[in-house]
């Protein structure tokens, strides 16, 4: 009896936390099954990504969002600052993501294009 109810609870979380995809009105998808991934993770964006000497000079620290289209092929399409900082990092976190690779998210096991929104943190 004990055993039952444990799966049927395990059941219902899965049910609750499956991701179902979401599209916008111009069929790109907000959410998908599995969403688009940077081609070796963090650490690719490490090892491209320069502190501007502009933002270290006057101390600017933050987050830059950028938010842009990942297709079918991993190709990032119209790139967008949703949130900017100034002293370089704007610039600079658009010189990354035209240097990054990402694999693109998947519904029903088909790539498709997808919304992507990446948060890049200039610290000192």
């Amino acid at each position: 009896m004990k055993r039952t109810k444990i799966t049927l609870l395990l059941l219902a979380l899965g049910f609750l936390f499956a991701q179902e995809a979401i599209v916008d009105q111009h069929g790109i998808y907000i959410v998908c099954e599995k969403m688009p991934e940077i081609e070796g993770g963090i650490k690719a964006i490490q090892k491209i990504i320069k502190y501007p000497l502009k933002a270290k000079a006057l101390g600017v620290q933050g987050v830059v969002y950028v938010q842009f289209i990942v297709d079918e092929k991993g190709v990032v399409l119209e790139p967008k600052l949703i949130k900017k900082l100034g002293a370089g990092c704007d610039e600079e976190a658009l010189r990354v993501l035209k240097k990054i690779k990402f694999k693109p998210g998947y519904v029903k096991g088909k790539p498709v294009k997808s919304r992507f929104t990446l948060p890049i943190r200039f610290s000192q």
